[in-house]
């Protein structure tokens, strides 16, 4: 296995996209992470989760994949997409995913880069960060990052930056913005670290509405 680090962004159940994609990428050469939002909005929900099963991506949590295991576990009702997710998927896969949510972790720190779902606040430890905003579940302004420099990259979702959403947000080696709105119709992206590669495919259609 190489060095390197393939992180994909948010794939919302897309699974048509998520195929192709790593019919593309040299996967199997490197560690995969995936940047949170497995399922949510997307047409194939279980079919992302399997795939993710087969092959052990790691990903880390993000504010819909929070979502399902908060609404299991009766902290609060449900967004009503996480409602049809669960009614699109058979028991075994939801199940499957519901624990591989309470595994995922807030964070992954390497010594190339640092990953999140959603965001850091300035000043703070990663341990120490608040998880509703690693998450994503209490969502920052995007100037968020402009104060941010960790000593690496870092690697986020779950927000478009740039003014093409279907384009990742690079800033230097500094910051990585990866979510290309695939479920809105735009792309799905995919960083390899420490080269700084970048790959994408475009949405077959949009599939929900941006809101």
């Amino acid at each position: 296995m190489s060095s390197e680090t393939i992180l994909i962004g948010d794939i919302h159940g897309c699974s048509r996209e998520f195929a192709e994609l790593l019919d593309v990428i040299p996967w199997r050469d490197a560690r995969v992470v995936l940047m949170g939002d497995l399922v949510n909005k997307g047409p194939d929900p279980g079919g992302v989760i399997r795939t993710v099963r087969e092959h052990g991506f790691l990903s880390l949590r993000g504010n819909h994949d929070a979502d399902h295991l908060k609404w299991h576990e009766g902290v609060h009702a449900p967004k009503p997409d996480s409602v049809k997710t669960k009614a699109a998927m058979t028991e075994a896969d939801y199940l499957w995913y519901l624990q591989a949510v309470r595994e995922m972790p807030f964070y992954l720190e390497t010594q190339e880069f640092i990953a999140v779902h959603a965001a850091v606040l300035p000043g703070l430890a990663l341990a120490e960060q608040p998880e509703e905003i690693l998450t994503g579940e209490r969502t920052l302004d995007n100037s968020w990052k402009d104060g941010i420099d960790l000593g690496k990259p870092l690697v986020v979702g779950h927000k478009r930056f740039s003014e093409d959403m279907a384009v990742p947000f690079v800033d230097g080696r500094r910051f990585f913005g990866l979510d290309t709105a695939c479920v809105y119709g735009g792309t799905l992206t995919a960083l390899s670290l420490p080269s700084g590669q970048i790959w994408q495919v475009k949405a077959a259609c949009q599939y929900a509405a941006e809101h």
